[in-house]
């Protein structure tokens, strides 16, 4: 990162200055007078040449590293856009600083343009800059673009990156123009490219053929010795299994898990094109924990960042020694959060459940994006668990909220004492999981949830697979009504009577107020109340067992 941002200043620096043009040609020199001084500086030329340097060869290393080019395309666009930098960076130092040191050349943008210019190579030169920049400015945004403070600029900084390239073209024809229009420096252009400078010329097009063919020589090296790490690790049968949700894989050990899902075109998200930055790939190990390499620095750092629990890795990062088995925790494909069921298409009376996740969007000013929907996986997760757990059927899934069913199965009575159960059930699994992830006040999702029972007409779309199930009746508008009251009475539990009523149960302590449905429009009695009405029903012994059993296989 630090190499990369001292060339992006650099190549920066200079598409500013040829933009100066523009103004004038005595302008642009100015400029570039300052920037000799910096660059040519003891302290600047360790800067800029170490950072060239460093950079190359940790790019050299990365592509050794990397088992696939199965990558998207932004990624290969601005790793083959990388390998120009050094083209452009060779063309600079012998046209500049050999030319200088060497041979005394002035280093000024009269003798450079000009011979450019009459050489007509003034379009090679341009074309030369725009791959770097477009190299820099990707890596930027896959460094940056989680970032609050770039999410609000990415507007100004793309008319930035867009918009300086241009200037810069412009300064520099304008400068080409005005020195073609300049006896003087027309005839010191023709001065140099004459006999007299002959000897300078070949020497300075010689060490630029040297330091280019030692450039694609050690490209061709690096490359050679990937390809030959590759075929040693598949020649061995030296192969591992890795297993997902939906399939298993076998890949040579060494190979990363998201290089694996890419290599496969398993679905896999990522952003940071695995710096261990973003922490969208993350997975959670199942089984193989004891063959994962511990997490280096980098992978620890973002880990700690998002609260993550012991057995999740970062599949960019994570190179098991043998047969694993995770599940990536950020979906990219459309999830199924529930069985498929019989075609039903039926009135009857049912209970309702939504939970509301209340404060998804202040949180969504706090967290980063990927960070939120790790929450609200988490959440999600929780609360259908509770759901299921209690014959609910799950309806409709998603950033706001969670609608679920009762009753399909069972009479109203049964499906009411269920739907509570799955109530409580939610508060408990809720507390646990805020206790786990140590999140505290503004920091912590708040979910509401509202139950009611009435009449409703329940069908499914067969053309979805899974079946989706749509709810629709007066049941359906009155559940909406009470998600109003609670949450203009801000409470976190919302039974209407006629669960109650059902269920057989006594109301909670708690506001007891009267909301008029939208539907029907006869008011309903609603507790509201700060906690469920009924507790979780508590583990039998064998189900104590079953759990301990349970957590000993899963290691």
């Amino acid at each position: 990162m630090a190499s990369g941002l001292v060339l992006f200043v650099y190549i920066s620096a200079h598409l500013i200055n040829h933009a100066l043009g523009l103004v004038s040609l005595s302008v642009a020199e100015e400029g570039l007078g300052f920037a000799v001084e910096v660059w040519s500086s003891t302290p600047g030329t360790l800067l800029l040449y170490g950072a060239a340097i460093l950079h190359f060869f940790l790019a050299l290393w990365a592509v050794y590293e990397r088992r696939t080019f199965r990558l998207p395309p932004a990624e290969l666009l601005r790793i083959a856009l990388g390998f120009t930098l050094p083209i452009i960076l060779i063309n600079h130092f012998a046209n500049t600083r050999l030319a200088y040191d060497m041979f005394g050349l002035p280093s000024d943008y009269t003798r450079v343009i000009a011979n450019l210019w009459i050489a007509d190579s003034q379009g090679m030169q341009l074309g030369l800059l725009a791959p770097g920049w477009v190299h820099g400015c990707l890596g930027l945004h896959f460094a940056f673009c989680r970032k609050p403070l770039y999410r609000r600029m990415r507007y100004v900084l793309f008319a930035i990156a867009l918009l300086l390239p241009v200037f810069s073209a412009f300064g520099f024809i304008a400068m080409g123009r005005e020195i073609s229009t300049n006896p003087e420096a027309a005839a010191a252009a023709q001065d140099y490219l004459g006999p007299a400078h002959s000897g300078e010329r070949a020497g300075i097009t010689r060490w630029h053929n040297r330091l280019l063919i030692g450039y694609f020589v050690i490209i061709g090296a690096a490359f050679g010795a990937r390809g030959i790490r590759n075929w040693v690790e598949s020649s061995r049968k030296r192969l591992i299994s890795i297993s997902y949700p939906e399939r298993m894989v076998r890949v040579p050990r060494g190979w990363s898990v998201l290089e694996a899902s890419r290599g496969f075109h398993l679905p896999h998200a990522s952003m940071c094109g695995g710096r261990a930055r973003c922490s969208t790939c993350r997975v959670r190990v199942l089984e193989g924990d004891d063959v994962c390499p511990p997490a280096g620095g980098d992978e620890q750092a973002t880990l700690r960042r998002i609260n993550a629990s012991p057995d999740v890795r970062l599949a960019c990062q994570l190179r098991p020694e043998g047969n694993v088995s995770v599940v990536p925790l950020v979906r990219t494909a459309r999830p199924v959060y529930r069985p498929a069921v019989q075609q039903r298409s039926t009135e009857r009376e049912v209970v309702l459940m939504f939970c509301d996740f209340l404060n998804r969007d202040r949180l969504a000013h706090h967290e980063l994006p990927q960070d939120l929907l790790y929450l609200l996986t988490l959440y999600g997760e929780a609360v259908t668990k509770a759901i299921r757990r209690n014959d609910g059927i799950l309806v409709a899934v998603g950033p706001d909220g969670i609608l679920a069913l009762f009753g399909l199965e069972h009479d109203v009575e049964r499906a009411a004492r269920r739907a509570l159960r799955a109530a409580g059930a939610i508060e408990h699994a809720l507390a646990d999981l805020r206790t786990r992830l140590g999140r505290e006040g503004e920091h912590e999702m708040q979910v509401a949830v509202s139950i009611h029972a009435g009449r409703a007409v329940v069908g499914e779309l067969a053309s979805t697979e899974p079946p989706a199930i749509m709810v629709v009746g007066s049941a359906v508008d009155a559940l909406h009504d009470l998600r109003r009251s609670a949450a203009e009475h801000g409470s976190l539990f919302a039974i209407s009577e006629p669960v109650t009523t059902a269920a057989g149960v006594e109301p909670a302590p708690g506001e007891v107020v009267m909301v008029r449905t939208s539907g029907s429009g006869t008011p309903i009695g609603v507790t509201l109340s700060a906690s469920s009405p009924v507790a979780p029903p508590p583990r039998s012994r064998l189900e104590e067992r079953g759990a301990a059993l349970k957590r000993i296989w899963s290691g």
